[in-house]
């Protein structure tokens, strides 16, 4: 017999959550919620709710209702924690018996709903208070680096196939096949994205729309703006009303399930956004899907694997601006001036504190390193970077910035 084992991503933020003894945890599907609770949590029950709302035991595969097991419920808790998957699927009288027994043993919930979370623990709602809550997204940049080199990478492949086990369902094939996931990415995402955006709709009681399509394919095509994205739709025929404010209830919706994140424009007197997608994985399908119907007829494998390293660079920069905020602190901003593009900006207290160029190449050339360094110049940051796969290929290191490479970023996933 062949016992395979697969190896967990050690993620920082939940091992702290998960000591909170009432915790409820949400967030989109398939960000590693339930498998990370299953492996590293001590429960001594795991009930999963069906969409009937009748919860099943995992572990000997006993059937309760809703009846029974609010019944049995106080004196669960008293044999060690519980845990409810996918608790959005019960009903009032549950959330009423949960703010009688508050304080009472161990609890986790878990819902792959965003949606009902803010409504589950909004101003109005018996239980705020009563949990601790901690949204699971993506895996963070410095877990999935640690993640990644345990597993014997490093250098410029180390921190790309970090940008993909973002994903954490991704894990086992970058565990599996190493930098050949590469050459079968376009499989994986072909069979796996439809599917997951879908499931994304259904558990947000939402339909998958033409337009929620549209605009998932513009964003992933470069369209950031809400007047370019309004456009698009416009020219698609699937939007009458050609104002951004037509589009704005669309893109927040998406922005609410995950799917989507607004980035502010720096320095503009009102708030203003661009929007990109949360996970690489699913912009890239969707690119693919928009300019080559990939989803429908595919594309070959070396087709795939040329498109990705065209896109690549602009994986890794939101890669290290991620890396970088969650470490320092920061907010990330877009600069939008037309003598001053910056890779990744960081701001604290309203002004510009870091900024880095990232040059994502095999060589660099010393115009490339001048370029920056009147970038970083313009920019008047406190703090300057210079991201580089490996500081080896550079010809000489920017007057005005430090130099940051896969070593750095490891350093900072302790």
């Amino acid at each position: 017999m062949v016992v395979i084992l697969m190896v967990i991503i050690e993620r920082s933020e939940l091992d702290v959550a998960l000591k909170a003894k009432w915790l409820l945890l949400y967030g989109r599907r398939k960000t590693g919620k339930t498998f990370y609770v299953r492996e590293k949590s001590k429960y001594a029950r795991y009930f999963i709710v069906t969409r009937g709302s009748e919860l099943i035991d995992v572990e000997n595969g006993e059937r309760m209702t809703l009846d029974e097991f609010m019944k049995f419920l106080p004196l669960l808790l008293q044999t060690g924690r519980i845990v409810v998957d996918e608790f959005h699927r019960l009903g009032e009288p549950f959330f009423s018996l949960l703010q009688g027994l508050s304080g009472k043993g161990e609890l986790t919930l878990i819902t792959s709903t965003r949606h009902y979370f803010k409504k589950f623990l909004g101003e109005s709602s018996p239980l705020l208070g009563l949990f601790h809550a901690h949204e699971v997204g993506l895996v963070r940049p410095s877990d999935a680096l640690k993640f990644v080199h345990s597993i014997g990478f490093e250098g410029k492949p180390l921190v790309e196939l970090a940008v993909l086990v973002q994903e954490p369902w991704l894990t086992p094939t970058v565990e599996s096949y190493g930098v050949e996931t590469f050459d079968v990415l376009g499989t994986v995402l072909k069979d796996y994205v439809p599917g997951l955006v879908g499931e994304i709709f259904t558990e947000e009681e939402r339909e998958l729309t033409k337009r929620y399509w549209a605009i998932l394919e513009a964003v992933a095509g470069g369209k950031v703006s809400t007047g370019e994205i309004v456009g698009e739709l416009s020219s698609r025929g699937l939007m009458e009303n050609a104002s951004p404010g037509a589009v704005a209830p669309y893109l927040e919706t998406l922005a609410g399930m995950g799917l989507l994140e607004r980035i502010p424009v720096f320095g503009k007197r009102r708030r203003v956004y661009r929007y990109r997608h949360v996970s690489p994985l699913v912009d890239f399908a969707y690119y693919l899907n928009a300019k080559y119907g990939f989803f429908e007829t595919g594309l070959p494998q070396k087709t795939v694997r040329r498109l990705l390293e065209e896109k690549l660079p602009n994986y890794v920069e939101v890669f290290f601006e991620r890396l970088l905020s969650q470490h320092y602190g920061l907010q990330p901003v877009r600069i939008e001036k037309p003598e001053l593009e910056l890779d990744v900006a960081l701001v604290k207290n309203r002004k510009l504190y870091l900024v880095a160029e990232v040059k994502w190449k095999e060589k660099l050339k010393e115009r490339d390193i001048r370029k920056a360094e009147n970038k970083f110049e313009s920019a008047g940051a406190e703090v300057n970077l210079f991201v580089v796969p490996d500081r080896s290929i550079l010809p000489r290191e920017p007057e005005n910035a430090r130099v940051f490479d896969w070593r750095d970023a490891l350093a900072l996933s302790p």
